[in-house]
């Protein structure tokens, strides 16, 4: 609230306090002025500090990143994961290796490796989702920025570091803009419509701007009833440095092991599928050469492999453990019908 002095009786100056109130600004005067904050502040993030995300104005945090840029680590617990400057990521979320895995599998998995829950995996030369590229071309597109809230139409940080909110709306944008004022703290309140194919959304955000820098952001979409497309996030932003902690040395293993440990705990499951998917062939060579292909396809990337032999009437296609020493096998043969049925063999 605004500050305004009145005098009183006995001469001395009272302070009052007035509501601070919202006046309307045209977008073309205060998209720069946000633009100016959203710069400043991508900058001072760049710098080192911490962005929190929530789906309730005061809820629970969702996902919590912090950037140390002395050491050259983010954090993102989201995933979870720590991306690593020059060195890579460390990934507990299985989010990238383990998509194929159930949770019984994953835990399998882990007691192979004598953990009791996944461990940390170290990708080296990966940094978040990112397969190649630098430390700093990650902060560009996956760290939530402080003008996140602000491109809205967006699902990633802009690539432009100058251009923070005046690509957000399409020129023929129908958007009201207004502006509050209170001592030092500014916010900036948006809406506008997006007519995603032909569904028009209701778009309301704002950002919270103390001392040149955006604190807080929200972004509200309202779409169609059933439509499936409404969404609420609340984020803050503090800068300066932060401490993001490497994991314990023990609870690490690289990429390669945990890929070999998850190969096996899922070896069944895979080739289950892999013999299913050749359920239905009408001719043997067709059968053969086609699941000797889908095999090959099948192991890239893998490190427990699955092969394929001829037997009697087709093929089988098998596995061994590692750990173990168990091999799964599973034939796909075309008699005694004329297509090509699976089963499990021992």
């Amino acid at each position: 609230m605004r500050l305004l002095s009145g005098v009183v009786a006995t001469g001395g100056c009272l302070l009052v306090a007035v509501p601070a109130y919202a006046e309307p600004v045209p977008v073309a005067e205060g998209v720069p002025q946000i633009e100016e904050a959203c710069v400043a502040s991508r900058k001072a993030f760049f710098d080192g500090g911490v962005v929190v995300l929530r789906e309730k104005p005061k809820g629970d945090p969702v996902q919590v990143q912090r950037f140390d840029p002395v050491r050259g680590r983010v954090t993102d617990s989201g995933w979870p994961a720590i991306i690593v400057r020059g060195k890579g990521t460390y990934d507990r979320s299985g989010f990238v290796l383990d998509a194929r895995l159930r949770k019984a599998q994953v835990r399998q998995a882990a007691r192979y490796l004598g953990f009791r829950s996944r461990p940390w995996v170290l990708t080296r030369g990966q940094f978040g989702v990112v397969s190649s590229g630098s430390f700093r071309q990650f902060l560009r597109i996956d760290v939530l920025a402080p003008d996140r809230f602000v491109d809205l139409d967006s699902t990633t940080v802009p690539a432009q570091p100058e251009r923070c909110a005046s690509h957000l709306l399409a020129a023929d944008a129908k958007a009201t803009l207004d502006r509050t004022i209170a001592g030092d703290v500014t916010t900036w309140n948006m809406t506008y419509r997006l007519d995603d194919d032909a569904l028009p959304v209701k778009v309301t955000s704002s950002v919270t701007i103390r001392n040149g820098l955006i604190v807080a952001g929200t972004a509200i979409l309202r779409g169609q009833r059933g439509a499936g497309l409404d969404l609420d996030n609340y984020a803050t932003w503090k800068y300066g440095r932060v401490d993001v902690p490497l994991p314990d040395r023990r609870d690490v293993v690289s990429q390669r092991k945990w890929i070999r440990a998850s190969d096996a705990a899922a070896l069944v499951t895979d080739l289950r599928y892999l013999a299913g998917s050749l359920e239905g062939r009408r001719t043997l060579t067709g059968l053969r050469t086609v699941a000797r292909e889908r095999a090959r396809r099948a192991n890239r990337g893998h490190e427990v492999l699955i092969k394929v032999r001829n037997v009697a009437g087709g093929v089988e296609l098998f596995g061994r453990n590692p750990y173990t020493g168990e091999v799964v096998r599973f034939e796909v043969v075309l008699e005694p019908v004329p297509t090509a049925t699976s089963r499990r063999v021992r």
